[in-house]
């Protein structure tokens, strides 16, 4: 198998990496060192592929392994050749098959007939846009001079304030407005709806069917109300505190007609 191997030209290390088999063990193959081989079931399986590589009747180098691990010396015997030897695979490089002249089309870089495509491409749409242009927009007419008609003077009438609409007083609706921080509980039909400290530039509008409460009122000037779009005065000074103050009704047509209603 060495000598095989060696006429090839083929080299351990190229077997090794094609057969995935060690070169310490193709070595001792080639030595018919038994001591270094593994157990003979998978030494005969490495004697296969490496008479297989090297195109060796792959049966009868099974067998002259079996003969020479039983120290048979017919092994030994010189120009002993495979029977029915398979023929050498012809390993060298082969050289690359020279080109012709290449038409002269295909000399032309197919990028540059892209772009000239691409460019007359271009060239058409814009005849075409041209073209249309031209034949869309009418050739325009003459201009006309308008005559102008002077008309009558008219007197005009004086404009008429459109009635105001009745006020409708079925709810009422009290506008809260905070010019300066207070704390405030306000009551509406008997429920709650603010217990807190109001800051400056809140705004809000409740609406209550009977009358509207002010429990508490912390910093009476700190407060701008309306009820039913009707200006409250103001509850008290500065600092001052203001409590069960009330507004239904009587004090929302007190507030049309005259002063404003006294604490209850």
């Amino acid at each position: 198998m060495r000598r095989e191997r060696e006429i090839r030209g083929i080299s351990l290390k190229e077997i090794a990496d094609a057969t995935k088999i060690s070169k310490r063990f193709l070595e001792a193959i080639e030595r018919n060192d038994h001591r270094t081989l593994p157990a003979p079931v998978f030494t005969r399986g490495f004697v296969r592929e490496y008479a297989r590589y090297l195109g060796l009747n792959v049966e009868e180098m099974v067998n002259r392994y079996n003969f020479a691990s039983a120290g048979d010396e017919r092994v030994e015997k010189p120009h002993m050749h495979p029977v029915n030897p398979q023929p050498i695979r012809d390993i060298s490089p082969r050289p690359q098959p020279k080109r012709g002249i290449p038409p002269p089309y295909a000399r032309v870089d197919r990028n540059i007939l892209i772009l000239v495509l691409i460019a007359a491409a271009l060239g058409a749409v814009a005849y075409w846009a041209v073209l249309h242009k031209r034949i869309g927009f009418p050739q325009s007419e003459p201009e006309t001079i308008p005559t102008v008609v002077t008309a009558p003077a008219v007197t005009p009438k004086p404009a008429v304030a459109p009635p105001k609409a009745p006020l409708d007083d079925s709810t009422l609706r009290l506008t809260v407005e905070v010019t300066a921080n207070s704390w405030v509980t306000l009551e509406a039909d008997g429920k709650t709806v603010i217990n807190d400290e109001l800051s400056v530039g809140q705004r809000q509008t409740f609406e209550a069917r009977d009358q509207f409460r002010f429990r508490t009122i912390g910093n009476a000037a700190g407060l701008r109300l309306m009820l039913n779009e009707t200006p409250v005065p103001p509850l008290g000074e500065e600092g001052e505190v203001v409590k069960n103050r009330v507004f239904d009704r009587e004090a929302l047509t007190t507030l049309r007609s005259g002063p404003p209603r006294g604490e209850t």
